[in-house]
């Protein structure tokens, strides 16, 4: 009984997914998901703020592997390599970024904060 309560609390709550500088990891913060039939929007904002040098590589952990995902930092798309769980790219611009991943049972729209020193 413990194990399925455990299934179903998992079930309601998205992955976890941070950014790595190298230096820190930054949580990002869920804007909306939709897994294995069940959706939320808390439409958080980011709270902190990840800084980089321009032309640093920056890395994504997602708890999952994803088939697909869009990333927008500054409003401009940006192409990152995925490998596995990680998804990476060079820093040229700041701002607010905008990631969604979607994997087998849905999708999760992450939000955050980057910034170049």
């Amino acid at each position: 009984m413990l194990a399925l309560a455990a299934v179903a609390l998992a079930l309601t709550r998205p992955p976890a997914a941070y950014l790595d500088t190298g230096a820190t990891h930054v949580p990002l913060t869920i804007s909306s998901w939709c897994l294995a039939a069940r959706c939320g929007a808390p439409i958080a904002r980011a709270r902190r703020v990840a800084t980089v040098r321009r032309g640093a590589t920056v890395r994504i952990h997602l708890a999952y592997a994803p088939t697909e995902v869009a990333l927008a930092v500054g409003g401009v798309r940006v192409a990152p390599k995925v490998h596995g769980t990680d998804l990476t790219w060079r820093a040229t611009r700041g701002g607010g970024l905008s990631l969604t991943a979607t994997g087998v049972s849905g999708f999760v729209t992450y939000v955050g904060r980057l910034a170049l020193r």
